[in-house]
């Protein structure tokens, strides 16, 4: 395999099993906030999953502004993926968010070609 020459290790690394996880999460968050779902068995019952499933996808909803939009732009540490999340006991402050799921103290923004 040869990777482009503009790739390097820095390069985006877009996860979409993580990016899919992380909208199903928001919509059922969104769900619930307006009453349009009551609870995460009903959750797992219209979506198809089991409740277990919903249970630990349901958090990510909840990450720091910053950390999601670096999943959203592949900036995220290389060994996150969705398993970690879910492994992973998210606190609800998002400077322990970062450390938990292994962000420097501030996430850098991408540069601007």
């Amino acid at each position: 395999m040869v990777l482009p020459r503009s790739a390097s290790p820095d390069s985006p690394r877009p996860d979409p099993i993580l990016i899919k996880a992380l909208g199903r999460a928001w919509q059922w968050r969104r769900d619930l906030e307006r009453s349009r779902i009551s609870s995460v068995s009903e959750i797992a019952r219209k979506s198809g999953c089991t409740e277990r499933y919903v249970s630990r996808i349901l958090p990510i909803a909840y990450l720091a502004p910053d950390i999601i939009e670096a999943i959203l732009e592949g900036r995220q540490p290389a060994g996150l993926t969705l398993a970690k999340v879910c492994q992973t006991k998210i606190p609800l402050d998002w400077q322990d968010q970062r450390k938990a799921l292994g962000f420097a103290a501030e996430i850098p923004l991408p540069s601007n070609p």
